[in-house]
């Protein structure tokens, strides 16, 4: 799965799973950042990150090791398509 079609479903899972304005999600980019406190970012929060952790795990398939800090890769969609894509290409 490349990062296009990872990104496209992530805003899928924003919308759906965490209530996100479809328009909002429409308009959102790779360079997008995620954590609520980062201008510029979509806010999300504690919380919030958990959920779609656990969208990501049953939508792609992929296990979210929460002994390792994943904080690096949920920090924008670029990130986190990369991480994703990378995951499910060794599974």
């Amino acid at each position: 799965m490349d990062p296009k079609e990872v990104l496209d479903e992530l805003k899928t899972i924003l919308v759906t799973r965490l209530k996100f304005d479809p328009r909002r999600a429409a308009d959102m980019t790779f360079e997008t950042a995620l954590p609520k406190g980062v201008e510029g970012s979509i806010g999300l929060d504690s919380l919030d990150f958990i959920e779609l952790s656990i969208a990501i795990e049953e939508r792609f398939g992929i296990v979210m090791d929460e002994s390792q800090d994943l904080a690096e890769h949920f920090q924008s969609f670029d990130t986190l398509c990369g991480f994703i894509a990378a995951r499910t290409e060794a599974a």
